[in-house]
């Protein structure tokens, strides 16, 4: 069988991107720093996915062993050597921690001789492949030539719900069926080839890149912020409350405007686009997600470039209507939860210096823009 090296053995890495590298043919050798993880892959060489839009049918992941990273690196190395598709689900925070080691392996399989292979990491971040061949280059293992000269790596948009489930006196991972893979065609070995069956090859990867983060994180971000200030624990809850769900659609269709006036995709698509991948899929029933788990690390998510303030700078930038994903990110700066480190750090900024400043810090907008009193006008609102 052909073979593709994957880092991470979480629950994206086992419930999607190894699901689709299992279909397309490969054995698949996890690296992971976590040994519950590992020994969890190697107990019997597969395991169980639960089709949560088929009553949770059964589907049988096999051919696949993990290796520990931090005690196995030679493993992972000699598995480098042999893949013909690498891929990550780490989180993009962690790319440059897999950076050294993945390093070493292209660096090992360039000294003997081997072909190039594909290198993608499959993370929730814009441009992810290319952050992570950056971090491989600054850690001066390798050359950027010498990345060249054994691999290519293409940027990717991913998205999929994954979550815990136990059927039948098993434990898995539950998916759905509708999930989001696209690849930058031009990147490829050969553009025609498709590499992992299931993704979508395209030509311009930025459009794609800010329809899913710019909509599909943004509802799924707005729907936790706007939960939790109406006092729900759980998104599945929060977004059916009709008054929350209109503010979320409202929010997104705010994204949507500008996507579709910047990329000239159809108002249909877009949103059908909502429809499919955000509202049905959120609601599946006995999918239950944290309000605390999805609106997590709220710093990086009011970011000038992230899901709520990226599209809202876009909608400045063409005159469109943005007041709804302001309203978001005033009741994002209202977000607590005592075990996370940004929650945590924004809530102390506020009560040191005041929501004004914390406004400007962490959304780069200036003291007294329009968009700044309109996040400070809700964010009072709220009370």
């Amino acid at each position: 069988m052909k073979k593709a090296v994957h880092f991470g053995a979480g629950k994206i890495g086992r419930g999607f991107i190894a699901e689709l590298l299992h279909d397309s043919g490969y054995e698949i050798i996890f690296a992971d720093v976590v040994d519950a993880l590992v020994d969890l892959v190697n107990e019997k060489h597969e395991y169980p996915l639960f089709l949560i839009d088929h009553n949770y049918e059964e589907k049988r992941i096999d051919h696949v062993v993990a290796y520990s990273s931090v005690k196995e690196p030679e493993k992972v190395i000699e598995a480098i050597g042999e893949a013909e598709v690498i891929t990550t689900s780490v989180m993009a925070t962690n790319l440059p921690k897999i950076a050294p080691l993945l390093a070493k392996g292209l660096k090992q399989r360039l000294a003997d001789g081997k072909g190039k292979t594909t290198v993608m990491a499959c993370e929730n971040a814009i441009m992810g492949t290319d952050i992570l061949k950056k971090a491989m280059i600054d850690i001066g293992v390798i050359t950027e030539e010498e990345l060249d000269a054994i691999g290519v790596y293409p940027n990717t948009a991913v998205d999929r719900m994954v979550f815990d489930g136990v059927h039948n006196g098993k434990k898995g991972i539950e998916i759905g069926d509708a999930y989001e893979l696209a690849i930058e065609r031009g990147k490829l070995l050969d553009p025609d080839s498709e590499p992992i069956k299931g993704g979508e090859y395209v030509d311009d990867l930025e459009m794609f890149l800010q329809r899913k983060i710019y909509m599909i994180n943004c509802g799924h971000a707005l729907s936790g912020y706007f939960g939790q200030v109406n006092g729900y624990e759980i998104v599945q809850d929060a977004l059916r409350d009709p008054e929350i769900q209109k503010e979320v659609r409202a929010a997104v269709k705010e994204s949507a405007a500008a996507l579709e006036k910047k990329y000239g995709f159809t108002h249909e698509s877009l949103m059908e686009y909502m429809e499919t991948m955000m509202i049905r899929r959120f609601l599946t029933p006995g999918v239950a997600d944290s309000i605390f788990r999805v609106s997590r690390e709220p710093i990086r998510k009011i970011s000038p470039n992230d899901r709520i303030m990226g599209p809202a700078y876009q909608c400045e930038e063409f005159g469109l209507e943005n007041r709804h994903l302001l309203k978001g990110v005033a009741c994002a700066l209202k977000f607590t939860n005592p075990e996370d480190e940004q929650a945590v750090e924004l809530q102390n900024y506020i009560a040191e210096n005041g929501v004004g400043a914390a406004i400007s810090k962490y959304t780069g907008l200036e003291e007294n823009s329009r968009m700044y009193h309109v996040i400070l006008e809700e964010y009072s609102r709220l009370g």
